[in-house]
């Protein structure tokens, strides 16, 4: 009689427990992958932009100066964006033809129909054409004292003072004068010549200001560098300030310097300013004396 055999059960170890686990979690998740509907990519189209309807606009090549006949005018054709074209723009060169500019005109812009006139419509004067927009021109009587014994010609920039018996008030300041005695001609040679009327550039705000002042007292001119920015410090000066005591100056400081041709020229110190000084003052000490 056989004997029968009984074969002996070995126990799984841990750690190949653990790999069957990890393997059935990846069979679980490769499953879930393979269910997951795929979502079909967008197919990306290039987006094509329509050129821009594009027009062809007559601009200057060159500043054009007020009053000019635009059909003699060198124009020549920018191509523009028609929505970017403003409004009022001449776009034909052909409108150009009978009218001038009432303005000028700078290079490279587009021309607009609101700066145009018919041509000859309207004849500019030597005074006109140097009157910008905005200002204005009047007319003043004047004599010798008044006009600065003609220094102040056609080109100069004065200050219009008004004279009154008890004070003296600045009224415009940086006045240019345009023409004297109906010329527009700066000081020719041999000297300045007395006119009897001056026409001046002015705001309107001078304007009014100097018209408002003729009848209250005497017009004068104080003549200035056209370089001269500055205004006047105080711009009324009455009769009680003649009779202030003026405090005499402390002269602090004095110096006298060699120049290279053997003169000298001395300074004092006045007041915390250097001043010219044509004499030493009292109880100063010069080297080499």
């Amino acid at each position: 009689m056989a004997q029968r055999t009984t074969k002996k059960l070995r126990r799984p170890r841990g750690n190949e427990i653990l790999k069957v686990g990890i393997i059935g979690v990846s069979l679980v998740l490769a499953a879930f992958i393979l269910k997951e509907p795929q979502v079909e990519r967008a197919s990306l189209n290039p987006v094509i932009v329509e050129e821009f309807d594009s027009i062809q606009v007559p601009v200057p090549r060159e500043p054009v100066p007020a009053g000019t006949d635009l059909s003699k005018v060198d124009v020549e054709l920018v191509s523009y964006p028609r929505h970017q074209v403003p409004d009022g723009a001449i776009i034909e060169a052909a409108l150009l033809s009978g009218y001038e500019n009432s303005v000028p005109l700078p290079a490279q812009l587009p021309i607009f129909s609101a700066n145009l006139r018919p041509s000859g419509s309207v004849s500019l004067n030597a005074v006109e054409e140097k009157i910008p927009p905005g200002m204005r021109a009047m007319t003043i009587k004047v004599d010798a004292t008044i006009a600065v014994e003609g220094w102040a010609a056609p080109g100069s920039v004065v200050d219009v003072l008004l004279v009154q018996e008890d004070k003296t008030t600045v009224v415009a300041e940086r006045v240019k004068i345009l023409s004297a005695e109906r010329s527009v001609e700066e000081m020719q040679e041999g000297g300045p010549r007395v006119p009897s009327t001056v026409t001046v550039l002015v705001t309107q705000e001078q304007c009014l200001a100097i018209n408002t002042a003729i009848p209250l007292g005497r017009i004068a001119f104080a003549l200035r560098s056209s370089q001269d920015e500055e205004s006047w410090s105080s711009r009324t000066f009455t009769a009680a300030n003649l009779n202030k005591t003026r405090k005499e100056a402390t002269v602090s400081g004095f110096v006298s310097v060699q120049g290279h041709e053997g003169g000298s020229r001395s300074y004092a110190l006045s007041d915390g300013k250097w001043i010219v000084a044509e004499t030493k003052p009292d109880g100063f000490l010069v080297a080499g004396e």
